[in-house]
């Protein structure tokens, strides 16, 4: 959730107006002309005469022949003769070359590593010196804006700019994701930024209009929002409410779950459009919550046959949509951890459900971990979370309490408790999603700017998923 003690108070009347659509639709592309017919030259008679035609005759013959034993190998079912003579003369292929994100991680060392887990919040309109020490010394590599650290639009572009800054000359292998909780309703950051309707308002629209909207207002907040610098956006929200007990009833599309579903899909379609980073929350589903989070832990009594009809079915279509992030919940959830262990520091929800049984290979976060929901202390919350499969950590407000969960899993990886490998694969995916979506350093920016290269297909466009995505 991300804290919300400090929400802005929020013109209900207005939030039900909005913007005018029509500026968000696609105007139709002009019909490309037809290509010129081509008129072909008649063919010399003595072609094949000619030196360079007799090489290229020479190299079809040599691929006809080899297609001719690759056809051979194949009516032969694969037996051992054919599969022996083809070994023979075909070189074996070479092994996979590491990739760019593998390479920097072989350089990074383990503090480098550790620094990109975490995402950390501050006090104030201006960096602090315990904030400049955690991203320049321990080289944290995400920081989250609330309220109390907005005064206006131009501030935040100066904040944001001088971050990313201090990022560069830490020599961080990425630029900072810069996020903040742009739902759209009750929780926003920006009263002139979009979504400019609520999700319960967004929920109530019929036919395709509700998708429609979904995607265009979140397209258009991840274009504002990148304007200040601002990278990501941890919405949108999947909780399917209960009803008006739940705490998710002013933030949640609705109680349908197929709607929920379509409408966050939605969302990260229109996300992925403006090549920002969403974040759906809250797995596995805060929904039926009627305690919140911020003050203890809440308990879901359903059966697993609820959760999997009523609770997960917005987390599997954003994961089918290609969303980048998902945000676990602090919520004691029994048919799936019978331990009644937090969601977010659990294994059999985290790897067990999420990581195993929906197949999401994307990046997952933990919310606030000073929320009151958590007991235990900064460094055994923050190993533990890692230790049940999340890649990011989130420590929204202490510095103290960063400072501690940051020296806690370096030692946790000294003595064995956690695993580098397991680091590693958390940094990967970490690092990969951020240059999906243009976050590479700046100076590989500026390199790329000036040699006109650059990443081909970040995001996803409408509703076609990039080859890179999360979720291939």
């Amino acid at each position: 959730m991300g804290g919300e003690k400090d929400d802005k108070n929020v013109d209900w009347n207005q939030l039900g107006l909005g913007r005018r659509m029509d500026r968000y639709r696609k105007k139709p592309s002009a019909k490309p002309p037809e290509p010129e017919q081509l008129r072909s030259k008649p063919a010399s008679s003595s072609w094949y005469k000619r030196p360079s035609a007799i090489g290229l005759i020479g190299a079809v013959v040599i691929v006809l022949a080899a297609g001719g034993a690759a056809a051979l190998l194949r009516r032969s079912g694969g037996s051992p003769v054919a599969a022996k003579t083809t070994a023979a003369t075909v070189p074996a292929t070479a092994t996979t070359p590491p990739s760019s994100t593998d390479q920097e991680i072989a350089r990074m060392t383990l503090e480098e590593k550790v620094g990109q887990m975490m995402m950390i919040g501050f006090d104030g309109t201006t960096l602090d010196d315990s904030l400049k020490k955690m991203i320049h010394d321990r080289h944290i590599g995400a920081v989250i804006l609330y309220a109390s650290n907005i005064s206006s639009d131009s501030q935040v572009a100066q904040l944001d700019e001088t971050l990313q800054q201090l990022a560069a000359q830490s020599g961080q292998p990425a630029q900072l994701m810069i996020a903040t909780d742009q739902e759209g309703g009750k929780t926003r950051r920006f009263m002139d930024i979009g979504p400019n309707y609520s999700e319960p308002f967004i929920g109530t629209m019929r036919g395709g209009a509700g998708a429609d909207s979904a995607m265009m207002l979140s397209s258009y907040a991840g274009r504002d929002l990148k304007k200040l610098g601002i990278n990501t956006d941890l919405a949108p929200v999947a909780d399917v409410t209960s009803g008006y007990s739940s705490i998710m009833y002013t933030r949640s599309y609705g109680d349908d779950p197929q709607v929920t579903a379509t409408l966050v899909a939605a969302a990260v379609k229109g996300f992925n459009d403006a090549t920002a980073i969403s974040c759906v929350k809250h797995f596995p589903g805060l929904g039926s919550a009627q305690d919140d989070p911020e003050q203890t832990l809440p308990t879901i009594s359903k059966d697993l046959a609820s959760i999997q009809n009523t609770d997960l079915p917005p987390f599997q279509a954003a994961i089918k949509a290609d969303a980048p992030m998902i945000m676990v919940a602090h919520e004691s959830v029994p048919a799936l951890d019978p331990t009644k262990t937090p969601a977010s520091l659990s294994r059999p929800i985290i790897t067990g459900m999420l990581r195993g049984q929906l197949g999401f290979h994307g990046v997952i976060i933990t919310d606030d971990l000073e929320m009151g929901a958590i007991t235990e202390s900064p460094g055994d919350a923050a190993v533990a979370a890692i230790a049940a499969g999340a890649d990011m950590v989130m420590f929204a407000y202490t510095p103290a309490k960063q400072q501690q969960a940051y020296d806690a899993i370096i030692a946790a990886v000294k003595t064995g408790k956690l695993k580098e490998d397991d680091i590693d694969k958390s940094v990967k995916r970490i690092l990969d999603m951020k240059k999906r979506y243009r976050l590479e350093a700046l100076a590989q920016q500026e390199s790329e700017a000036l040699t006109g290269t650059g990443a081909t297909a970040a995001v996803t466009t409408g509703t076609t998923t990039a080859t890179t995505g999360a979720n291939q």
